[in-house]
């Protein structure tokens, strides 16, 4: 599921961040339904009502009505998935675990049911069968084809998973009646029928109807007025809480359109990507990804940026730049771009930490007389970690120019943001330090040579620094150096060797020694003592890890006061060397 942008709409009590968007990050792969043993759970996973007045603590509500997009037999993800983290209240649980597959197998008077088997060697599926009747469910829907009626009732919740958590004082679930109970024990079934409707005490804040326009109390008042409410007994009466729940809403639903209506207030769909759906639509300019993105800037219209992305956002809430917007700032990092012009090695994860194993001390064949023993001889291997680092840039613009710009706003951003991007990745391989922040050549490489002096390279240094590298690593080698000590070390005169030799067409760098070279500003000055001033190596023993591509997120809210909006870039990254022994640099004595 990775690369998807997956995300779902769940149901779960806990002050879960507006807009979040959980992202169904890579997992292994799930068994079938069967091929699941132990026990087997009975789970009410999108119950009918609720323990606040006939409704969940989100203010909403499933009925008889409501369509799941299910039939009986069908199966989906378990996931376990909260707001909250498994293990502490002031955590945040980033990407769901799945954990094992649900079966449909219908509804009764409660709600709709599924049968659930768990992956008993999944920790988090260990929480859950340890103890049954303490875990909770909460159905996952395909968001952006949820659909709202009146008064908090759900018409259409199109099941894609379900998410079964263990619970305690601060993980709970959106509706206390979404119970997991054990079926090994052939009693689970009487269970179903005899399970108590709780009335469990919920926030103030998730209590029925919410406006932004009216104040909360008076929303309240209103609704303790209307309501008449609903005894406890063994059946809820559906219908007669929906009919309840809407003729106290009306009115003040009434009252929320003319004012809305009024002062023309955009109302935001917070519908959300899907995983396996390719959402096509005629919003924006679907057929000008560049025009989208410049409009979105402008005036943070979703829609139109969604129609050029089928649908798709970032993980993290942002919106990725549009597909040929995102191709040509790759295209011209690659050309500001050092290692991605020299070949390093480009690792795509969804990881914190990428752990590459290489080869350490090498094997060798010996000679042995006849009928002599062999010679043991084993290879030995180690492992390269490479953090991943969150590079970020910001940038504000008035409100003004977002709206009444004319100009060529969208290339613009395109060669900045590209310019900077590839400015930054050779700051970082060349000179980073490792700690903190990725790994530059020049400090993970090996020192093969000092100069003979403090502020000049002589001729015949220049090959000698080359053959400082094994054999393997010359055919790839490139040189980096500051333009300064290329230009001084192509005035060289009097020498007996041939150290330049002119680019092979447009675009394409001189040649070192044989070899390209690459002039950077990262790396040091020949004219300093102890700088390291040149250097030569193989980029395919450099690894750069990326999580994702660049990522632009709009906020006109942060700087409003200043009448200004900010655009926020960031991308997630790091590098290091691979192989110390194929990057040999000279430093000035």
């Amino acid at each position: 599921m990775e690369g998807n942008n997956n995300t779902f709409r769940f149901k779960i009590l806990g002050e879960v961040k507006t807009g979040m968007r959980v992202s169904l990050a890579k997992a292994k792969s799930l068994k079938q339904y069967d091929e699941y043993a132990g026990i087997e759970l009975r789970v009410l996973g999108v119950p009918f009502g609720g323990p606040v007045e006939g409704r969940d603590a989100d203010g909403e509500a499933f009925t008889s009505k409501t369509d799941i997009w299910l039939n009986v037999g069908d199966t989906v993800p378990v996931t376990y998935i909260h707001g909250f983290g498994p293990d502490e209240p002031d955590g945040w649980q980033e990407t769901p675990v799945a954990i094992g597959k649900a079966k449909y197998t219908g509804q009764d008077e409660r709600g709709h049911w599924f049968d659930v088997r768990l992956d008993e060697n999944e920790p988090l599926a260990k929480r859950v069968l340890d103890n049954p009747d303490g875990a909770r469910a909460s159905s996952g829907a395909v968001s952006h084809l949820v659909r709202m009626e009146r008064g908090g009732l759900i018409g259409v919740w199109p099941v894609g998973e379900l998410a079964v958590f263990d619970t305690n004082e601060w993980r709970q679930p959106a509706n206390e009646y979404a119970v997991v109970m054990a079926k090994s024990d052939g009693k689970a079934e009487d269970a179903a029928e005899t399970i108590e409707v709780k009335t469990a005490p919920v926030p103030e804040e998730a209590i029925a109807v919410k406006s932004n326009i009216m104040g909360k109390q008076k929303m309240e008042d209103e609704i303790k007025k209307e309501v008449t409410p609903v005894p406890e007994k063994d059946e809820v009466d559906i219908k007669q809480i929906a009919d309840m729940v809407l003729s106290a809403v009306q009115p003040l639903a009434d009252e929320l359109a003319e004012i809305k209506k009024a002062i023309n207030e955009p109302v935001e769909a917070k519908s959300l990507p899907v995983f396996n759906v390719k959402k096509v639509t005629d919003l924006g300019f679907s057929g000008d990804a560049r025009k989208s993105f410049v409009h979105w800037i402008k005036t943070g219209d979703e829609g139109a940026v969604k129609a050029a992305l089928q649908g798709q956002t970032d993980t993290e809430g942002g919106y990725l730049v549009p597909d040929d917007f995102y191709a040509e700032i790759i295209s011209k990092v690659n050309e500001i771009s050092i290692p991605r012009k020299a070949g390093a090695r480009i690792i795509q994860t969804s990881r914190d930490v990428v752990k590459v194993p290489v080869e350490g001390t090498q094997a060798s064949f010996t000679i042995a007389a006849e009928e002599g023993s062999y010679s043991e001889s084993e290879p030995q291997f180690s492992q390269v970690s490479i953090t991943i680092h969150k590079a970020t840039m910001l940038i504000k613009m008035s409100e003004e120019l977002a709206a009444d710009n004319a100009t060529n706003l969208d290339s613009w951003l395109v060669k900045m943001a590209s310019e900077r991007l590839g400015v930054h990745e050779n700051d970082m391989v060349l000179s980073g330090s490792g700690s903190s922040e990725p790994q530059g050549i020049l400090v993970g490489g090996t020192a093969g040579l000092t100069f003979d002096d403090t502020n000049t390279i002589a001729a015949g240094e220049i090959p000698e620094l080359f053959y400082k590298l094994a054999e393997q690593y010359m055919p790839n080698a490139v040189w980096t150096l500051q333009s300064a000590t290329m230009g001084y070390l192509m005035g060289l005169t009097g020498n007996q060797f041939q150290l330049f030799s002119p680019p092979a067409g447009p675009g394409s760098p001189w040649n070192l020694w044989g070899r390209p070279a690459y002039p950077s500003a990262y790396m040091e000055a020949y004219s300093t003592t102890a700088k390291k001033s040149l250097a030569v190596g193989d980029w395919n023993f450099y690894g750069m890890a990326e999580r994702a591509g660049l990522v632009v997120s709009r906020n006109p809210y942060l700087y409003q006061a200043n009448g200004q909006i900010g655009l926020f870039f960031h991308k997630r990254w790091g590098g290091a060397v691979l192989q110390a022994a194929a990057f040999q640099y000279g430093t000035q004595a």
